[in-house]
C-alpha cells in the first residue's frame, strides 16, 4: 500500500509538470465565433435591399482571423476567399489587412477593395458597428451599408 502511495506522490508533480508545459490557445471572440452566412445587404442611403439568402457567401470567424468565402462560384473550383485580420471590442468590428486564400501560391496582400465588396466589405482597412450580435444572428453596419447574417 504504501508503495503505490509514495508512486502516486511521485506522478503528480510529473503530471504537472508535463500538463503545464502545453498551452492550447483558446479563442475569446465570444459570439463571434462561428460560420456566418451572409443573407442580406441594405444600402443606406437609397434603401436599397440585395437579398443574398440563396448565395453561398460566408464569413467564417475563429481565433484571430475572418475568412471571407463565397461556397458557390464554380468559375473558381467551387469556393474561394479572402483572410483578414480582425478586432472586435463589442461594439465595433474592425476589418483589416485582407490576404487573397491561396495555399498553393502563397497568400497575396488584397490591394484592391472591389474585390471585397460582394462579401459587403468596401475597404481595405473598414470598421463596422455591431448592431446585434447573438448565437444565431448578426447585424453588421457601416455609414453605407447594414449586413445581416444568420449563423449556419
Amino acid at each position: 500500500m504504501r508503495k503505490i502511495f509514495l508512486y502516486y506522490i511521485a506522478m503528480v508533480p510529473m503530471l504537472s509538470l508535463t500538463l503545464g508545459g502545453c498551452s492550447i490557445e483558446m479563442s475569446d471572440n465570444g459570439e463571434l465565433d462561428g460560420y456566418w452566412h451572409l443573407e442580406r445587404v441594405d444600402t443606406l442611403s437609397t434603401g436599397g435591399v440585395c437579398d443574398l439568402s440563396g448565395q453561398l457567401r460566408f464569413w467564417a470567424v475563429q481565433a484571430k482571423m475572418l475568412a471571407l468565402m463565397d461556397r458557390g462560384n464554380d468559375a473558381n473550383g467551387g469556393a474561394f476567399g479572402y483572410l483578414l485580420r480582425f478586432e472586435h471590442n463589442g461594439s465595433k468590428l474592425r476589418l483589416y489587412q485582407p490576404l487573397l486564400n491561396d495555399r498553393v501560391n502563397g497568400d497575396s496582400k488584397v490591394e484592391d477593395a472591389k474585390l471585397l465588396a460582394p462579401f459587403g466589405v468596401n475597404a481595405l482597412d473598414e470598421t463596422f458597428r455591431v448592431v446585434s450580435l447573438s448565437g444565431s444572428k448578426m447585424t453588421l453596419r457601416t455609414e453605407e451599408l447594414q449586413l445581416s447574417f444568420k449563423k449556419f
